[in-house]
């Protein structure tokens, strides 16, 4: 492979090391001066014991197939030595702690080039990933989980990257809802989505504004907020392709990519990025993955929401951080059953309409009919007919070269173990938000695994005439219907909402019923759950876009032992036992 960037080519492995060394290096922002003052007046209260016992926990637990920082000392070493290092490596991090210095060679980083989209000849599409120090990840963690402690109630809670029990998946939740909810309103034409870019995110965070965040918005001083400014201060990279090196350069800016401590610094950084946006305009945030989005109901909306636009890019410019406005886009939805007019003084516009053109700074934003949204693809529709399709096309060409590379595995445990990880789990991200609900969508799923359970069992001459035979081959794989494993992961998420397992809340349109409620048609039991929303009647399916108003359905309808289980390992086994008994309870019916 040769590297260029412009037209300087490199073809020998220390030629492209440095190329790629000194185009990392050229992202840094200005160089910080680490003056943030510290008051060691409640040094006390920002104490951190360093536990053998826990240091040996976490040891005990590294990942001894991850490659070793600058220091070589190998992840085998650490966990297989666990008892006996616990206790020197806890009077080492006391140390440092205490003292606010790190050793050198805890803050070198080996970069590895990891492609992102584009050319693989161009470097500019590859972004730096860090392999630190294993021992200095051990430090990390250990102060993550104090840092996250103190600054965890002040965090936005629309932020959803890099924090513990929140995905992509409570991201898109919320999303999702709030978009429907807004279709469903007869007084709005369509909702506008704004999807921002950030140029080099994790790499031009300026250290001195970390610090001044911490301090003045978190409250983090003392010993803490010293061994933080000594973590950011006098880090050196250096990168490495084939066993070759390239010389090391100083990191004046951003947060190492791969390290623990990082990714919460970043977002740290972004949590006061959304107070600048207008009332009425929501947003939602997974890292430096930032999508705003508003109601158009008037023409006001549009400047209201452009208003926005150029507050968040002030925000970036006043926090050394830009947009790439070639990679913002604008999408506009609306609902494919009814399609609506909209009337503004431009004119009368079918939707999806496009009759404001928005701008970041001086650059026009491009409207797109459609964009990977923390992938899940999100059309002017909102329908994820592209997403399926996209999904069901990937999984087709998956299997097909599971089927050609492990022809000679003729186990059915084994060939099912390969499915279900190379195969199914192309369905599993965020299939909450993006499943299918209507039965010919449903069917394409399960017509395309009829052909993975007939690999499975060696049955590929076999013809499934019947759902019951289906069903009867699926039971035999132990592999639900697909059709069924979608209703299996709605209901997993929707008991973690339930039980507050997750910081994922009801949305105030369902309350729990308490036996008075009037919309209720059936009455079950007090953790049956109840709407105050109803479908318009020209798009009856639109609600069932939501997770929630879905799903609560399917809720309702479970056996009360069921819903009333809080073990969520106790549940998982209830609720995959129904499935199957709901499974073979159905009638035969034909496959087309």
């Amino acid at each position: 492979m040769e590297c260029i960037i412009g037209r300087a080519y490199r073809n020998t492995p220390k030629e492209k090391c440095d190329l790629f060394n000194d185009y990392f290096f050229d992202q840094f922002s200005e160089e910080s001066t680490y003056g943030i003052p510290i008051d060691w007046s409640n040094d006390e209260a920002f104490d951190i014991e360093f536990c053998p016992i826990k240091i040996e926990s976490l040891l005990r637990k590294t990942n001894s197939n991850k490659a070793c920082g600058p220091d070589d000392i190998h992840g085998k070493i650490l966990k297989n030595c666990s008892r006996s290092l616990s206790t020197p490596l806890s009077l080492l991090f006391s140390l440092s702690y205490n003292t606010g210095t790190i050793p050198k060679d805890w803050k070198m980083a080996n970069i590895v080039p990891v492609h992102k989209k584009g050319s693989k000849d161009d470097v500019e599409n590859y972004r730096p990933i860090s392999l630190t120090s294993l021992v200095m990840k051990t430090f990390e963690r250990i102060i993550k989980e104090e840092l996250l402690f103190r600054v965890m109630p002040l965090l936005d809670q629309r932020q959803h990257g890099f924090l513990n029990e929140k995905s992509c998946t409570t991201n898109m939740a919320s999303f999702s809802d709030s978009v429907v909810l807004s279709i469903n309103d007869c007084k709005t034409f369509g909702i506008d989505v704004v999807y921002f870019d950030f140029s080099k995110a994790f790499d031009s965070v300026n250290h001195d504004l970390i610090l001044f965040k911490l301090k003045y918005y978190f409250g983090i001083d003392g010993r803490l907020l010293k061994f933080i400014e000594n973590y950011l201060f006098g880090r050196e990279q250096c990168v490495v392709l084939n066993n070759v090196k390239s010389s090391f350069k100083p990191v004046l800016s951003g947060v190492p990519q791969g390290s623990i401590l990082g990714p919460i610094f970043f977002v740290i950084f972004i949590n006061d990025l959304p107070a600048c946006l207008n009332e009425g305009t929501q947003v939602a945030l997974y890292a430096d993955d930032t999508k705003i989005w508003r109601s158009i109901c008037s023409d006001d909306d549009h400047v209201r929401l452009q208003e926005d636009i150029d507050n968040l890019n002030d925000w970036a410019m006043r926090n050394k951080m830009k947009f790439h406005p070639r990679k913002c886009k604008v999408v506009s939805l609306c609902n494919r059953e009814t399609p609506l007019t909209a009337r503004s003084s431009l004119g009368i516009f079918t939707l999806p309409f496009i009759d404001f053109h928005y701008t970041i700074g001086e650059d026009p934003l491009e409207h797109a009919d459609s964009e990977k949204d923390l992938g899940i693809v999100i059309n002017s529709f909102f329908d994820f007919t592209d997403h399926i399709e996209a999904l069901i096309s990937k999984a087709n060409q998956q299997f097909g070269l599971l089927r050609r590379t492990c022809h000679f595995v003729k186990d059915i445990r084994r060939r099912r173990a390969l499915y279900l990880t190379l195969v199914r789990s192309q369905f599993e991200h965020c299939s909450p938000i993006w499943r299918p609900f209507s039965k010919k969508n449903l069917e394409k799923f399960d017509k395309f695994q009829k052909k993975c359970i007939k690999w499975i069992l060696s049955e590929e001459e076999h013809s499934y005439h019947s759902l019951n035979c289906y069903y009867r081959k699926c039971r035999q794989a132990n592999i639900l219907p697909l059709s069924k494993r979608f209703d299996f992961n709605d209901l997993i998420l929707f008991h973690k909402v339930i039980y507050q397992d997750i910081p994922l809340k009801l949305p105030a349109y369902l309350k729990f019923y308490d036996g008075t409620s009037r919309l209720r048609s059936t009455h079950l039991d007090s953790l049956s759950i109840v709407s105050d929303i109803l479908p318009r009647a020209s798009a009856p399916n639109l609600l069932n876009k939501s997770f929630f108003y879905r799903t609560h359905s399917l809720w309702n309808h479970l056996p009360n032992d069921i819903r009333s289980t809080v073990s969520k390992t106790s549940f998982r086994h209830k609720i995959e036992k129904y499935l199957w008994e709901d499974i073979m309870a159905n009638p035969d019916e034909s496959i087309t």
